[in-house]
């Protein structure tokens, strides 16, 4: 093995070593948030039952989708909202690690963790060159978007980890038409529609699309075309058991380019510089006269492959409900692949320059916003110190003064309280004279949308303890950076719990 070869492996050794520090450390101080409890109280369950229920036969995992969804429970409670690859993988870390915030999230880091080798694997045979692949991981390494998301208790770690492998395999077999690879390929998509079915869908219809387009071959063709319908018979019935149609909503073109405006300027914003580096492109063009790009076959198959995914992706993530961050992380470490093709140019002209460009890029972001927003260092503060949240306020508040058997009506949180405490949870978004239990706890932001003469009440007959907890309305979610607390917030009014008089 020579020296040069010997280099890249021990980086990426070191990428890998640093990953490991920025998923796993602190991982399970901040307590779990809305969204992942519900992974986690339904993965209990699961360990329970043996399939996912909303029903443990104390506290119901969010009534209000079995109500005003279209999809609702199945048979028994069963969940149908989500698909379960989430629930067993953490219920099989609940199996080894017992049941705590350390366990439901550590499955999902330890898949963030597998996605840099992932990437860098798939970079490598896509490109041929050991540097972009390299560079690539690192991008990805020290993306707090992409940490962030990757250390929730939630399906977006093994659904990037499933695209990836998806498209690597898709590469293989389109070099070689193996049916071993052909048969990962199908398996990593089956996979993938378990896990999140919205993502499955743009995976599923690009790398088909692709096929036909660019790499159609008449000798591999009929195992393409058998592997896609057996892909389709395998993840079918679940889109049929869980009325996946229900999830669609309604087509308006105004909300299509919102969608799109959304998911261009995030990706711009957190991601890819792409108006940075079309400035740079457009300077020295001018400078030299001379527009023209030049790639080897390998970079300009790469690319069409690349923007076949993430044109897709993008495409089907126009006509979803709500926009957020998470439903741009699937194709992002693809993007981290075409940055690092321009990095390659850079380092050919200046290493010096390619290094100061890395760091002010990490450390700063300011080549993605135009301003630097310094989220690798308030990162790093965020798992380096102790974190305070407004679930771990009530918890414990609830944990030194709430006698078994009684009853906490609860407006938003309710699903972390059926997680950390043994108690009765009232979610059930009825206000009235039958809903005034013991405990009640409101939420700044949404107790406002209580009638008013039932907080009224509740402020007349109940006695009301602060807590010296920051009541922030999300807890930490980190899908909006706009929103995200890298520290305890210590500006917020303190959460409030009424004990009944």
């Amino acid at each position: 093995m020579d020296n040069g070869l010997i280099k890249y492996y021990v980086i990426i050794s070191l990428l890998l070593l640093a990953a490991s520090v920025l998923l796993f450390a602190n991982l399970g101080n901040q307590y779990l948030w809305q969204d992942e409890a519900e992974t986690a109280v339904l993965a209990r369950n699961t360990l329970e039952y043996g399939v996912p229920k909303a029903f443990d036969g104390r506290n119901t995992v969010n009534p209000r989708i079995g109500i005003h969804s279209h999809v609702g429970f199945g048979n028994n409670f069963t969940w149908l909202y989500h698909p379960w690859v989430q629930f067993y993988v953490t219920a099989f870390s609940f199996l080894l690690f017992g049941v705590n915030t350390f366990a439901a999230r550590f499955p999902f880091a330890f898949f963030g963790l597998l996605n840099i080798l992932m990437l860098y694997l798939l970079a490598y045979r896509l490109t041929k060159k050991k540097f972009i692949a390299v560079c690539s991981s690192f991008f990805l390494t020290f993306s707090v978007p992409y940490l962030l998301l990757m250390r929730q208790c939630r399906y977006y770690a093994p659904a990037v980890f499933f695209v990836l492998t998806a498209v690597l395999f898709y590469v293989k077999f389109r070099e070689k038409g193996s049916l071993r690879d052909l048969i990962i390929l199908s398996v990593s998509l089956i996979l993938l529609g378990y896990t999140v079915h919205g993502v499955f869908i743009p995976i599923y219809a690009a790398l088909a699309l692709h096929y036909m387009l660019f790499s159609f071959d008449k000798k591999t063709f009929p195992k393409f075309f058998t592997a896609g319908l057996f892909i389709i018979g395998a993840v079918l019935p679940w889109f049929i058991y869980s009325r996946s149609s229900g999830h669609m909503a309604a087509i308006e073109l105004e909300k299509i380019f919102k969608n799109l405006e959304f998911q261009v300027r995030i990706t711009n914003k957190y991601f890819f510089p792409a108006v940075f580096f079309g400035i740079i492109y457009l300077i020295r063009a001018a400078w030299k006269r001379d527009f023209k790009i030049y790639l080897t076959e390998d970079e300009k198959q790469s690319i069409i492959l690349i923007l076949t995914v993430v044109t897709s992706c993008i495409f089907m993530f126009c006509f979803v409900e709500q926009r957020h961050l998470r439903y741009i992380v699937y194709f992002i470490p693809l993007l981290a692949i075409l940055e690092s093709m321009i990095m390659l140019r850079l380092a050919k002209y200046n290493r010096a320059l390619l290094a100061l460009f890395l760091i002010v890029s990490v450390a700063t972001g300011v080549f993605n916003m135009g301003y630097p927003n310094f989220l690798f260092p308030k990162y790093l503060y965020e798992i380096t110190h102790d974190y305070d949240g407004p679930v771990e306020g009530i918890v414990d508040f609830l944990d030194r003064n709430a006698q078994e058997g009684d009853v906490v009506k609860i407006i938003y949180g309710d699903i972390p309280l059926i997680f950390y405490t043994d108690l009765t949870i009232d979610n059930s978004w009825v206000y009235d004279d039958n809903h005034m239990p013991k405990w009640i706890v409101f939420r700044r932001g949404w107790h406002e949308l209580l009638d008013n003469d039932y907080y009224s009440k509740v402020q007349k007959h109940y006695d009301k303890h602060v807590l010296d907890y920051p009541d922030i309305r999300y807890e930490n979610r980190p899908g909006d950076l706009g929103y995200h607390k890298f520290a305890t917030d210590k500006e917020a009014p303190g959460v409030i719990v009424f004990e009944k008089r």
